[in-house]
């Protein structure tokens, strides 16, 4: 590992950024060329094995045999200590992966991308080299839309004359979804059938691999797959991929060309990829010459701005914001209409905005302002929607209503936001944007209050929504919505461990969610918060039934993905927790909660590069919440721990001083001193923060392992019992080999758990340690809308 700061030649390291059994990633500083180059390094176990140094070696030759805009450079090789380091080209940007995460591409896109990879691949042929791992992560699409083919590690040379790597090409690897050496070589979802059956390969292989990568474009579906991984192997060999799967509006050539590259014989599979990349060519010239577009029609799309308050009061604020949110609420109902989500909106509260620029960044084509002016019982609400590439209103309209009629109010313009737009409505989605109204207006006054105070989730700000919403139903006994608010928040308290009263919270919180769903059964938001109150009184099956039927109810509820997420992780689907929260990212990118479980996922599963970036993008997301911004850096700590930089620690606790949570940034300081084997002022540090509030489950993590590390695990039993991780800490503690001291020590956590541990097959594999802490280890797709693969290990 190396350490930021240090050199390899004329190259000082700055950060890591990823770390696999093939290398270990490093961005650099080229400090006579004053560039960023990333740094490849073989990992510390293999550095003295004679067949990785020859692979590695090979890499380097390979890549240097090569000079193409598509394939990511080498600017040399450096040895250091004895260990050779490759210099590489520094792409920035996102993977193909990372892309299709979110959804499929367009098939322009998906036909742009491909051709760039053909071009790579196709010189790659001409130099006598194929490339045996071709996929989707193996592929970098810069911010200018550049694609770049990188990890050359599995590479040969084909018997020709000029084959600069002539004779290293036959160096056993491993399939980077697997975990011993010896197995077939490539990742099994991409493999030819030939190459699954371990026989000599040609470039028809990565002709094979690019049929199976062109799909997954237009699907972002893997196109093969299974219940286990040979079964992934013998679909390769025995069925075709799922065609249907495949959009009707892509080219019927697109499609030919796929079936082509799918070709089980190599025989009746395209030889030249230079062919294939022509064709590609042309099929967009088709598509341009034509007119036509293989597009999807264009659903309209829409952001709604936080309303002005022109009451110029502080206290209407409140109100104001609270209007916005209800409307944007029933406008994201409407399924044929794509609306920015609150919180990508948020950041444009309170200030003047650029119209284009802000429908630029959020992707729309239309935004809705306004502006609210609340005198006593009397409200004037002028809202205008504006089409943003030329400015025009599209509609406007002023109401001047009572308090009483706002809830009509906010029905009629989501009524005509719709019809300007020319959105037909459902009989069902016209009802559901008929609000759970109080007949009573100050009940709905209070329960905006109630909930602005709730989002704080602090304690004096979960007290204070408590107070709200029971005044909102001594107002209005019947309004289902406050009930839920009042569940929701006794759900809160218990979960961050703000009240001493544990038991009653959770009884009281029990009894506000049933009686909501008595007066509402169709309301996502009390079958929510019901689940949050099970959930924290240990009910777990009950709140998964009751996170399900919110979710039956609106399938968009992003809460409830987040809250189904963190179940699946407390019941050790790391997998499915996967799928959720990468689903709830993709209804909101900007939703700060579900970014923070995401990084979470991804860090307890060994991807430290996407962790550091998912991180990183809470303090885009909100730069002005501290609780986020603890996050932030508790998180970045974390993925420094797991890298061994242990200088960056140093430097996020001095960078983070004055913006995160104080004792936050204690705990991660314990845990910093005990790994610089600081014993005595760790031990201090643990018993000052015994009793410490508001530390998040990241924070409580590390301070278990600084108890384990200093040798006194009864340090570690407050922490265990902390509230914020009660539920969490049974995966937490066997997933995480630094806690294992403290499983099967009762009272902390009994050592063997009678679950299975589903780990996502995009992850590195658990340390070994991690595999009889369960009753078996499940393999499975953390992706959205990919066929599961599973592999089971008694």
């Amino acid at each position: 590992m190396l350490e930021t700061g240090s050199k390899v030649g004329h190259y000082q390291i700055l950060e890591s950024i990823g770390a696999g059994g093939m290398g270990e990633i490093y961005r650099a500083m080229d400090t006579k060329l004053d560039r960023s180059v990333a740094i490849k390094a073989l990992p510390g176990a293999f550095r003295g094995h004679p067949d990785r140094l020859t692979r590695f070696e090979r890499e380097a030759k390979i890549l240097a045999s090569l000079n193409h805009p598509n394939i990511a450079a080498i600017y040399g090789l450096e040895e250091m200590d004895g260990a050779p380091y490759l210099v590489l080209e520094f792409v920035q940007g996102e993977s193909l992966a990372q892309r299709l995460s979110r959804g499929p591409l367009e098939a322009r896109e998906a036909l742009e991308v491909g051709g760039q990879i053909a071009a790579a691949i196709e010189a790659a042929h001409e130099r006598g080299i194929v490339h045996r791992d071709l996929k989707p992560g193996n592929v970098m699409i810069t911010p200018g839309r550049t694609v770049k083919v990188l990890d050359f590690g599995l590479a040969k040379g084909t018997a020709i004359e000029s084959d600069p790597i002539r004779g290293l090409s036959s160096a056993p690897t491993i399939a980077r979804s697997a975990t011993t050496d010896g197995l077939v070589l490539g990742t099994a979802p991409y493999m030819s059938p030939e190459q699954a059956r371990g026989k000599e390969v040609d470039r028809r292989t990565d002709v094979w691999a690019f049929g199976c990568v062109l799909f997954e474009c237009l699907t972002a579906r893997q196109t093969f797959a299974g219940d286990t991984v040979s079964d992934v192997i013998a679909h390769i060999l025995e069925r075709e991929p799922d065609w249907d799967t495949m959009p009707p509006v892509a080219p019927p050539r697109l499609r030919d060309l796929i079936r082509r590259c799918l070709t089980k014989d190599p025989d009746g599979r395209p030889r030249d990829i230079g062919d294939l990349r022509r064709e590609v060519s042309s099929i967009l010239m088709d598509m341009s010459s034509s007119g036509k577009s293989t597009a999807k029609p264009t659903v309209p799309s829409l952001a709604v701005l936080y309303f002005e308050n022109l009451a110029r009061d502080p206290d209407s604020e409140y109100f104001c914001a609270g209007i916005t949110e209800d409307i944007l609420t029933d406008l994201s109902k409407i399924k044929g209409l794509r609306v920015a989500s609150r919180n990508a909106v948020t950041r444009y509260r309170g200030a003047p905005v650029d119209i284009p620029r802000v429908a630029a960044e959020l992707g729309v084509k239309t935004v809705l302002e306004g502006s609210v002016r609340r005198a006593g019982d009397r409200v004037r609400i002028s809202a205008q929607l504006i089409n943003a590439s030329d400015g025009f209103h599209l509609w406007a309209e002023r109401y001047d209503r009572t308090l009483a009629d706002v809830f009509a109010v906010q029905e009629e313009i989501a009524h005509s936001i719709a019809e300007a737009l020319r959105v037909t409505l459902s009989p069902k989605e016209a009802e559901a944007l008929a609000h759970d109204k109080p007949s009573d207006a100050r009940a709905y006054d209070l329960y905006l209050k109630g909930r602005e105070r709730y989002g704080l989730y602090s304690k004096e700000g979960l007290a204070e929504a408590l107070m709200h919403f029971k005044k909102a139903i001594e107002v209005e006994p019947g309004y289902a919505l406050a009930w839920a608010g009042v569940a929701d928040t006794y759900g809160q308290l218990v979960q961050w461990g703000y009240t001493n009263e544990r038991e009653e919270a959770i009884a009281q919180g029990l009894e506000a969610a049933r009686h909501a769903i008595r007066l509402n059964p169709r309301l996502a938001e009390a079958h929510k918060a019901h689940a949050l109150v099970q959930r924290v009184s240990g009910d777990y099956e009950g709140a998964q039934a009751s996170l399900e039927k919110a979710l039956e109810i609106n399938p968009r509820f992003v809460p409830v993905l987040i809250n189904l997420a963190v179940g699946c992780y407390t019941g050790a689907n790391l997998a499915e927790a996967e799928r959720f929260i990468r689903r709830a990212v993709e209804v909101d990118p900007a939703e700060g909660f579900a970014t923070t479980w995401f990084s979470v996922v991804l860090l307890e599963t060994g991807r430290y590069d996407e962790a550091a970036v998912t991180a990183k993008r809470l303090l885009e997301i909100a730069p002005e919440n501290g609780f986020y911004v603890t996050a932030h850096y508790v998180l970045r700590a974390m993925i420094s721990f797991a890298r061994n930089d242990l200088d960056a620690v140093a430097h996020l606790l001095r960078e983070g001083k004055n913006k995160a949570e104080e004792n936050n940034l204690k705990g991660v300081e314990a845990y910093l001193l005990a790994r610089r084997g600081q014993i005595a002022e760790a031990k201090h540090l643990l018993r000052e923060l015994a009793s410490a509030p508001n530390m998040g489950a990241g924070t409580v993590s590390l301070l278990l392992e600084t108890a384990a590390i200093v040798g006194d695990l009864d340090l570690a039993s407050p922490f265990v019992s902390a509230g914020v991780v009660r539920d969490l800490i049974g995966t937490m503690a066997r997933i995480t080999p630094g806690l294992h001291p403290l499983v099967g020590r009762p009272p902390l956590i009994p050592r063997r758990r009678d679950v299975a541990l589903v780990w996502p097959i995009e992850a590195p594999m658990p340390h070994p340690s991690v595999l009889s802490l369960f009753r078996e280890i499940r393999i499975e797709s953390g992706l959205p809308q990919t066929s599961e693969v599973r592999s089971t290990v008694s």
